[in-house]
């Protein structure tokens, strides 16, 4: 961690008590897929040992003790983190046949911040064409070393399924300097049927014009998503308003708002709703966290406050190969990681 000014992101604003959940904004955000068929695949060389695999125990740099604008910061007891991953990988009868290196692109990806001392939960959803050092491997699913770049393609190497989102994991933790992640979540986009109708559709205001899609989705109209509506609204980003990633990003984070309202509603009903809703959704999830843990985390911070979701500050510009890529402000980043992970060494 270098020893960086305080200008850059400022914390969010913290919304109010009991939004919502952990364990629904986890579900919703996790269906939240930013899929579209597009990315590439990163050049691969040979050599090297056997794939990772495992749990994610060690797999992460442990910032205990840092030094930031003079001071000595020590890493927080009582977080816990979640990863959210959303996969452009339909069910899984289109699982690739290569096991190593076509395991989709992680085009959704937010780490959800359980925070058990201050009793606030804080989303961080990270733009999938930031800039990141990522582990690829080679034809024969052996490392063959890490590269920069979009940090979506982090889950294309691997099998697609624990081994592709330990890989995601990695990067996301490198690339937020060495934050301890807990557990991941990830779920393809069959998914996003199954919960949007799960909660009898989830009602939106449209920014853009989706018509191309379905004729009854007009640019100014109120309309509760059915069926594929919820996909278009949340997955497609050609051909819809200005066309990009970041408009898409403003998508996703309104309709987690307005399904976690709908989720806290029905868990007011009946306590028995997230378990239910977790069973109607396990076959497009892949997780090493389980039933009981999510139900447990979602119990423990049920009168949690939860913070605006944080979406880093940084520049979008378009690489020699031609796509997008996100470089994030670092001086912003560190920042947000100190102020989320960290406290004072003299405090403590």
């Amino acid at each position: 961690m270098s020893n960086r000014g305080d200008k850059g992101w400022v914390p969010a604003d913290r919304k109010r008590m009991a939004l919502f959940l952990t364990l629904a904004l986890l579900l919703v955000a996790g269906i939240v897929l930013g899929l579209y068929a597009a990315g590439r695949q990163a050049e691969l060389s040979t050599g090297g040992e056997e794939p990772v695999r495992g749990d994610l125990s060690g797999r992460f740099k442990e910032l205990r003790t840092v030094v930031y604008n003079d001071q000595e910061y020590q890493y927080r007891s009582g977080l816990t983190t979640v990863l959210l991953i959303g996969i452009d990988r339909a069910t899984e009868a289109s699982h690739p046949t290569s096991r190593y290196r076509n395991g989709g692109q992680s085009d959704f990806i937010l780490l959800l911040v359980i925070d058990h001392q201050k009793k606030i939960t804080t989303p961080i959803q990270i733009d999938r064409d930031s800039m990141a050092e990522i582990t690829i491997l080679s034809v024969l699913g052996n490392p063959a070393g890490t590269r920069n770049l979009q940090i979506c393609l982090s889950h294309s190497f691997g099998d697609g399924y624990e081994q592709s989102c330990l890989f995601t994991a990695d990067a996301v933790s490198k690339h937020l300097y060495g934050v301890e992640i807990d557990f991941f979540v990830s779920m393809n986009m069959a998914g996003i049927s199954v919960l949007n109708e799960a909660l009898g559709g989830v009602t939106v205001t449209l920014e853009d014009d989706f018509t191309k899609l379905d004729p009854t989705m007009k640019a100014g109209e109120t309309l509760t998503l059915h069926g594929k509506q919820a996909e278009y609204y949340v997955r497609n980003r050609l051909g819809i308003g200005v066309g990009t990633n970041e408009s898409r990003m403003v998508r996703q984070k309104a309709y987690m708002s307005k399904a976690g309202d709908i989720i806290n509603e029905k868990i007011q009903e009946n306590v028995n709703f997230i378990g239910t809703l977790f069973d109607a959704l396990k076959k497009d999830l892949t997780t090493n966290m389980s039933r009981g843990r999510m139900i447990n985390e979602a119990y423990a911070s049920r009168d949690y406050y939860r913070a605006d979701t944080i979406s880093p500050l940084g520049e979008h510009t378009i690489g020699d190969d031609g796509f997008v890529e996100f470089h994030a402000d670092e001086a912003a980043l560190e920042k947000l990681v100190i102020e989320l992970f960290f406290e004072s060494a003299a405090a403590s």
